[in-house]
């Protein structure tokens, strides 16, 4: 044989430095944001409808301040039926 014992240790550490730092490129090209796959998705938002419909609207259509709505004015908002 004519490897020294330093030698193997040297090899050993490459192979070591090179996983981790492949597993940390994996970890952060996960986490960082790329071009919106990784992205979190706009999901719709359930609304009543005038008519008493419930519809799905997407948020980017939606625009204006926003206010929580009491029961009575719910109630009166939906025409009825007949």
């Amino acid at each position: 044989m004519n490897s020294s014992p330093g030698t193997n240790k040297r090899d050993r550490r490459k192979i070591i430095y090179w996983i981790t730092g492949a597993l940390s490129a994996l970890m952060f090209w996960k986490v960082l944001p790329g071009d919106g796959k990784n992205g979190k998705k706009e999901e719709p938002v359930k609304m009543l409808t005038e008519d008493g419909q419930l519809v799905e609207v997407d948020m980017k259509h939606l625009t204006g301040q926003r206010q929580k709505l009491e029961t009575k004015e719910i109630q009166g908002f939906v025409k009825r039926k007949g």
